[in-house]
């Protein structure tokens, strides 16, 4: 969060100013949400698991609904209530707050949800049944119609769908079954990709077929920036040239502003964070609690690698934000709640694992004691 701060302080004006609006916008947006995501993780760490996980599939249903309100009040030209981006209607517009994106909510939702069904029906041994498959197939195909196909979101919901495949995959779920959702899930992902233009359009730009003028312009900022940057006061790629620079392309604007060796190093900062969250999933005796992390961890590594793929031209170009440094207080806000959730779960794992030792010191102690007086 500090290394976004730095950035969009660095570069809001510039990118500001190329678009014609106020030059404090970007950084006063991005202290606010920083601002807002500690309270947010705060929130996560405080308050119980099981306050939250009770109403998993409440909460996902509502979630849904919200995001399907969003996407019809654009389509009916409310414009006012909604936030619309060429054509895409992902926000919706709240008294002083600003505007929120229902999708962001939606993962936290399913991280709840995913979680529960996940350990409920693997207990039961349930995963390659209709029990497990009915409510899983609808929260495929909900997604699919409202988040990717209504609100033309495809990347968040391509995030959605690992982090239900990877909490499947770790439960063990059969092999068949597994295929079976990796089948369905591609299937899904190809219709919305061959009924929508802009996706065409984008891979035909990847493939150097079509419009790449984004692709081009990230990769120019990394070539700018060599080994170690041109500093972020000397950026010129974010004065118009590339396209979202404080927000979905933040990573270029991090390869010519320190180069990479700065980009190394801050892909190194998302390694370590994954890996102690992957700590946590394996350390935390609780099922339910050990697949929520799971879900963060795949919702993050997500995050990252469409991301920086993009960025790189290793994939597609796709408008998702860099998790923590991008500019926009929707994603900063869920994922915080979500590593606050995170931290309370490791914070019990421990505790647990101290009470357990106590627990063998105390008996390995009473043993030498009644062994002493036996021989007494």
């Amino acid at each position: 969060m500090a290394a976004g701060l730095i950035i969009v302080y660095a570069i809001g004006p510039r990118a500001a100013q190329s678009e014609g609006i106020d030059g404090d916008f970007y950084f006063s947006g991005q202290l606010k949400g920083v601002f807002a995501s500690i309270l947010f993780l705060l929130l996560g760490f405080f308050v119980p698991y099981d306050k939250f996980g009770k109403y998993g599939k409440a909460f996902t249903v509502f979630s849904l609904v919200l995001c399907f309100l969003t996407a019809a009040l654009g389509r009916a030209g409310m414009e006012s209530l909604v936030l619309c981006d060429e054509g895409a209607c992902r926000a919706i517009t709240l008294p002083i707050l600003g505007s929120f994106q229902p999708a962001e909510l939606l993962k936290v939702a399913v991280l709840f949800y995913g979680a529960w069904l996940v350990t409920d029906r693997r207990k039961k041994n349930q995963l390659d049944k209709s029990e497990f498959w009915v409510p899983m197939g609808v929260i495929i195909g909900a997604v699919a119609f409202v988040v990717a196909f209504m609100e033309k979101d495809l990347g968040s919901t391509a995030v959605i769908y690992l982090m239900l495949g990877i909490m499947m995959f770790i439960g063990e779920m059969p092999w068949k079954q597994l295929g079976l959702f990796g089948i369905v899930v591609a299937i899904c992902v190809v219709l919305l990709i061959m009924i929508a233009p802009h996706r065409l359009e984008r891979i035909a730009g990847f493939n150097g077929e079509g419009d790449n003028f984004h692709i081009m312009n990230s990769l120019i900022g990394f070539g700018t920036g060599g080994a170690f940057g041109v500093g972020l006061g000397n950026s010129v790629q974010t004065t118009g040239y590339l396209p979202e620079a404080p927000s979905d392309s933040i990573f270029s604007v991090v390869g010519e502003a320190w180069g990479f060796f700065g980009s190394v190093v801050l892909l190194i900062v998302y390694v370590v964070l994954l890996m102690r969250i992957m700590d946590v999933a394996r350390k935390t005796a609780d099922e339910e609690k050990s697949f929520f992390v799971l879900g963060v961890f795949a919702w993050i590594l997500a995050h990252v690698i469409i991301n920086v793929g993009g960025m790189l031209a290793l994939m597609p170009m796709k408008g998702i934000t860099l998790p923590f440094l991008s500019h926009g207080g929707s994603s900063m806000l869920c994922v915080s709640f979500a590593i606050g959730m995170t931290l309370q779960i490791s914070s019990w794992t421990k505790r647990e694992a101290i009470d357990e030792d106590s627990s063998s010191r105390r008996g390995e102690r009473g043993a030498r004691y009644a062994g002493g007086r036996r021989r007494t």
